[in-house]
């Protein structure tokens, strides 16, 4: 295998942001085209879609991709265990990925009725049935170079995928309307498997590695990643479904909508500093093990994001209403009074990633889950107070409450682990 360069967390976020930044840029204008076609009542029916792509993709890698990111770095001088470790990885990965297939193949109408409240979309939902399984394997190579610190291929194969992605999406769009948009943007992450393999190949990778085989001491230790992982994959994605229906009830399809597309521009620009985190993070906190070295690392990286995030947030912030006249449609007008408490929580929010890719990669089963538990519930518990008092502004505060409420709590969990200076 050909030797690997590591990148710096600097070189990292270059190329990252790069890849996100076409990301954002092909992404908000299919999100314009998509409003435009569909107003904000669309936008809104799609949201408990994009949450199932969302579950889809993290279940169909069997939640162990972060697993696969630390064990490549962590014994890159250790073939045998890493071999090991990548078998098992390649038969957890078959197996859920064929399992959710048949799930989604068998059970199509219900999942339709559950998120359309309609069985129209079952033909939608057995394709993205299909797609996944080709998610699972582009993740599961990405994942890969990620434990490399691959910055630069990981960057092209984004660019790559969300280019021919969009492009594709256009033609679904134009062909088959509402449904085949919602199509079109499962294929995106499935096309990331062809510049991931292409990496992968130019590396004279050891595909023998690959070769799915039951190891007992792999897969135990992988158990503690699948369960962060279904905790994870469960808990928030459930409450944000809840809430949704909540708001609907109260307010109808149209503030789903404006909350939709305002996550829809929080989820893009934050993505400009958490895909270099799951590049830069996990590896690093992977290879540490002393305490001093680990809060450095951590006190590193919280300066580094606290401003740069909050740049970020006022310029989103100051610039609101032209993104809206340029992002959306008129529908999308009264979003503009929700951005506030929306960024805070952004803020803060994103912060909180340093700790939870600290937890998984050092496998710390019970931090993650307790923090997953406690974020769900402030999410939970505050939006939806605010939804029943305020609507859809309300649940734009609760987002921001939580997520300095969950800030602060990390942190206190974080002091006690390495408060210390002690080994």
């Amino acid at each position: 295998m050909s030797t690997i360069t590591k990148p710096t967390l600097t070189s990292t976020t270059l190329w990252t942001s790069t890849a996100v930044a076409i990301k954002l840029i092909i992404g908000l204008v299919v999100i314009k085209i998509f409003a435009l076609n569909f107003g904000s009542a669309g936008l809104g029916q799609a949201a408990n879609y994009m949450t199932l792509l969302t579950v889809f993709g993290v279940l169909s890698g069997a939640g162990i991709l972060n697993a696969v990111t630390k064990f490549v770095a962590e014994y890159e001088q250790d073939p045998q265990r890493l071999q090991a470790i990548l078998g098992a990885s390649s038969l957890l990965i078959i197996l859920v990925s064929v399992m959710l297939a048949v799930i989604g193949l068998m059970f199509t109408q219900p999942i339709s009725l559950f998120l359309f409240q309609t069985a129209d979309y079952s033909l939608t939902i057995q394709i993205l049935a299909l797609l996944q399984c080709l998610i699972a394997l582009g993740n599961y190579f990405i994942a890969i170079l990620k434990g490399q610190r691959q910055a630069k291929a990981c960057a092209m194969s984004s660019i790559f995928a969300n280019l021919v992605g969009a492009l594709w999406l256009l033609f679904c769009l134009w062909i088959w309307g509402y449904q085949g948009a919602l199509i079109g943007f499962a294929c995106i992450p499935a096309l990331i498997l062809v510049p991931s393999l292409i990496a992968l190949l130019k590396q004279n990778w050891h595909w023998q590695w690959l070769k799915p085989n039951f190891d007992l001491s792999a897969s135990h230790i992988l158990r503690h990643y699948m369960i962060m992982t279904l905790v994870a994959v469960c808990i928030i994605p459930t409450v944000y479904i809840l809430l949704r229906n909540q708001l609907i009830e109260s307010q109808g399809l149209s503030a789903v909508g404006l909350w939709q597309g305002l996550s829809r521009i929080s989820d893009a620009y934050l993505q400009l500093l958490t895909t270099a985190f799951s590049v830069y993070l996990l590896p690093t906190f992977a290879k540490l093990s002393d305490k001093s070295a680990i809060q450095k690392e951590v006190k590193k990286a919280l300066g580094f994001i606290f401003p740069l995030a909050l740049g970020l947030a006022l310029l989103v912030f100051f610039s609101r209403d032209y993104l809206i006249i340029v992002l959306f449609s008129p529908d999308f007008t009264p979003m503009s009074d929700l951005f506030g408490w929306q960024l805070v929580g952004d803020l803060f929010k994103v912060a909180s990633y340093v700790f939870g890719y600290l937890w998984l990669a050092k496998a710390a089963t019970g931090r993650y889950i307790c923090a997953e538990i406690v974020q769900g519930m402030l999410l939970f518990g505050l939006s939806s107070y605010g939804i029943a008092q305020q609507g859809v502004a309300g649940a734009t505060l609760g987002y921001g409450l939580c997520y300095m409420t969950y800030f602060g709590f990390c942190w206190v969990l974080f002091k006690l682990d390495y408060g210390s200076k002690k080994r």
